[in-house]
């Protein structure tokens, strides 16, 4: 089976900060983490200058879209198409350059 691997930022929100770590088992959240997919994911009514970014984290599964851009489509993504959730600190733009 093949995977899909994303880099997504992790929103600025303290609550959704907190359930990362806690899912990652880290003290503090990761500015980016890496999801892989079993399926892709869609960037529809993604502009090209808008970054992924994970919203929510719950039970169920994770929530992208683009903070404080309601026009660019959510997806709600079940741990059932996650193959894995991990730190990707070291694979941000700030890093990448």
């Amino acid at each position: 089976m093949d995977e899909i691997l994303y880099v997504l930022k992790v929103n600025d929100d303290p609550t959704l900060q907190k359930q990362v770590a806690q899912r990652l088992c880290l003290q503090k959240s990761p500015e980016y983490v890496r999801v892989s997919a079993v399926f892709p994911l869609s960037n529809y009514g993604y502009p090209e200058d808008a970054a992924g970014t994970v919203l929510l984290v719950n039970s169920r599964g994770i929530m992208i879209g683009v903070p404080q851009r309601p026009e660019v489509p959510r997806d709600f993504v079940p741990w059932s198409n996650i193959a894995y959730f991990a730190d990707a600190a070291d694979l941000g733009p700030t890093h990448s350059e």
